[in-house]
């Protein structure tokens, strides 16, 4: 409608708030986390003896080894992470995609992963997406992304629904407009804003009821602070600026624990049905 002043605003807002609320989307802004506030969380459950020390060792070391192969690093964290946190969700058909800064990064990402999956005889495969013919520099080699996946590049989209394909890496392409239910997880080594941040986040947000309940974004070139900045003008959120404390849990937990509803055992007999890959409900 027109204002007094010459400007038009809408007569109506359906905002992602309203949206999240009603359950057409979910919020992706509610597991988002910098990898230096996850690799600090991490940090410090390493020297809780309540958990499993050798994570945050093997975290700490990938954090600190900066040196000319750190896609490699970043690619085993990558993995690992999707391994112990993400596979198992949405009944075990959980997807994650690796947003990329250039096609060059997307290919030599597309070639690390398939690397370290052989290596350690995970299960899972892996699909790139970019546009055109990229030459590396290094090698002289020249990628295509139909090259790569093995088919034409018309088919990405659906054959990533395939359940071996768990990992989407991409270059721009799949950043706007696309929708895959099954997608939790997102890994950012891109710098994002604005719109732009917006659109590729939202590609988590895809709801697949009762199964899918939460998303994870873990952000390796942002600041949680530009992030937020992005999302300002259509939904207005919270995001940690700084990496929560463990210790909360146990006061929770405590807290619970003083109304004797329940014993220890039951929590443990439930936790191993209910935290088993591929359990059913």
């Amino acid at each position: 409608e027109k204002q007094h002043d010459g400007t038009f605003l809408p007569f109506h807002l359906y905002t992602m708030r309203q949206a999240i609320e009603e359950s057409f989307i979910l919020d992706v802004l509610r597991n988002y986390t910098t990898y230096h506030d996850f690799f600090n969380l991490r940090k410090r459950i390493q020297d809780d003896p309540r958990y499993d020390k050798r994570k945050g060792a093997y975290l700490l070391k990938s954090y600190m080894d900066r040196h000319e192969h750190v896609i490699a690093k970043k690619t085993e964290v990558m993995i690992e992470h999707f391994r112990e946190d993400v596979a198992a969700r949405i009944e075990g058909q959980a997807k994650a995609m690796i947003v990329t800064r250039s096609r060059l990064h997307a290919v030599r990402y597309r070639l690390a992963v398939d690397r370290y999956l052989r290596q350690k005889g995970y299960p899972y495969r892996a699909l790139v997406a970019f546009s055109g013919t990229v030459k590396d520099p290094d090698s002289g080699a020249e990628f295509t992304e139909a090259g790569m996946n093995g088919f034409m590049d018309t088919q990405t989209a659906e054959e990533f629904k395939k359940p071996e394909y768990r990992f989407l890496i991409v270059a721009n392409k799949f950043q706007t407009g696309f929708d895959q239910k099954l997608l939790h997880t997102m890994y950012v080594d891109k710098k994002l804003g604005g719109v732009n941040a917006v659109q590729t986040l939202s590609r988590l947000n895809r709801t697949y009821p009762p199964h899918k309940e939460d998303t994870f974004v873990l952000d390796f070139a942002n600041e949680a602070d530009e992030i937020r900045d992005s999302f300002q003008p259509y939904y207005t959120t919270t995001i940690l600026s700084q990496e929560t404390d463990p210790n909360l849990l146990y006061d929770i937990k405590r807290k619970i624990e003083e109304y004797h509803m329940f014993e220890a055992v039951e929590v443990q007999a439930f936790a191993r049905v209910y935290f088993r890959p591929g359990a059913k409900q």
